[in-house]
């Protein structure tokens, strides 16, 4: 046997040895294999190598893995079982599983295969860091301004978070599938990385920085504007028993001391999953459908839980615009900074941050005022969203040429 295959040999070995020692350890099975989120999570993984190559020995690695985790875990350590952990095992093989094909790729392949590997890994980790970042907000900011963004839904003349959430209620099946569908995310995100990677390359970076970045600079609007969501609020009385528009009108607006994690605005979930609908655009029609399939249920889920107001799935829409705008100027080569989109995003959030803080009776004024602001919103976002794409192709075509003379 040569260097090169004992070398290669030595570090599948090692990797997949690694692997299977942290999801061994006690914290780590207790706060990742068990989670429902994070074990599915992980199994994006396992799709993303599903969704970039099917090879019969990749699968026969993935089943013996899998096979041997369970084994350590429950047999020989006696962790716990649940159905799920089955979930979280498969996404660790995949993750292993990817590796080797990393290790083991040809000259020609290996770009390809680290394109696959590290962005599956890192995907994974933020959401494993994620909870840190929402600890530490609420032990930073004790009130939260839920009223306010309360008061503008209302001003809307409907209640749409209580609107849906009764929807629920009735409607079991219709919510049983939007709940499969918001906890699926990190699905949704890892196959349209996944496409991007075997259909439309150019855009392969620029998700993986889009879909990295969300986490970190959406915490710190958090901090911005601290919420939870009306569940919080109304506790028991969610979804029955809002309260009527002229009491809303007439209520008195200040930041008030709630107990939780201060992730609602902007909706993250409603960035991540705008994000996966953009990336989705130039992938097959399957795709495209699977990926507006999500946006409809992430969206009715995030609404009929409680856990958002309308507005901030509103605002999500610029900061999306901004998360496109930076990862764009970050992996976009001869890109130049695309003013007009990061100003319209940030802005945009910004405004909408201040006209809810300081200017909330502005929206009472008439029901057409906040419908036309939430308008004027989605087309400036999407207008705006247009011409980044017309910027990066004019990048690009400018970078092919150069390198053409």
């Amino acid at each position: 046997m040569n260097a090169v295959l004992l070398r290669r040999w030595a570090m599948s070995v090692g990797v997949t040895a690694l692997l299977l020692w942290i999801a061994s350890r006690p914290t780590f099975y207790a706060s990742t294999i068990l989670s429902p989120f994070l074990g599915v999570a992980l199994l994006s993984i396992f799709l993303i190598l599903l969704r970039t190559r099917r090879d019969l020995r990749e699968l026969c690695v993935v089943a013996l893995l899998t096979g041997t985790q369970y084994y350590l875990d429950v047999r020989l350590l006696s962790y716990p079982f649940k159905l799920p952990v089955l979930i979280s095992f498969l996404g660790i093989a995949g993750l292993a599983t990817l590796a080797i094909r990393a290790i083991w790729a040809s000259e020609a392949d290996r770009r390809t295969a680290y394109l696959t590997l590290i962005p599956a890994f890192l995907f994974v980790a933020s959401e494993w860091f994620a909870d840190y970042f929402l600890v530490w907000g609420e032990r930073v900011r004790p009130k939260t301004l839920d009223l306010y963004l309360y008061s503008f839904d209302a001003s809307l003349h409907i209640q749409p978070a209580f609107l849906m959430g009764q929807l629920f209620v009735k409607a079991h099946s219709f919510a049983t599938v939007s709940l499969l569908v918001y906890l699926a995310l990190p699905v949704g995100i890892g196959l349209v990385f996944a496409g991007c990677v075997m259909r439309d390359r150019a855009n392969a970076i620029p998700a993986v920085v889009a879909f990295l970045i969300t986490g970190p600079i959406g915490a710190c609007f958090y901090m911005m504007f601290p919420a939870l969501g009306p569940v919080h609020i109304f506790l028991a009385k969610f979804p029955w028993e809002p309260l009527t528009l002229d009491q809303v009108r007439h209520l008195f607006l200040e930041p008030i001391a709630v107990a939780g994690e201060r992730n609602a605005m902007p909706s993250l979930h409603a960035a991540w999953i705008f994000l996966v609908f953009w990336y989705a655009r130039k992938l097959s029609l399957v795709e495209r459908i699977g990926a507006g399939a999500f946006v409809f249920f992430t969206l009715c889920a995030t609404l009929g839980t409680g856990e958002h107001y309308f507005v901030d799935l509103i605002v999500a829409i610029p900061f999306t615009l901004t998360i496109l705008a930076i990862s764009q100027m970050i992996s976009v080569r001869g890109m130049p900074v695309p003013w007009a989109a990061l100003g319209s995003g940030v802005g945009g959030t910004l405004l909408w941050f201040g006209l809810l803080r300081y200017a909330n009776h502005f929206f009472w004024v008439s029901p057409l005022v906040p419908w036309f602001a939430c308008a004027c919103t989605l087309s400036l976002g999407w207008y705006c969203a247009g011409g980044l794409e017309r910027g990066a192709t004019n990048a690009e075509s400018l970078e092919a040429e150069a390198v053409t003379v």
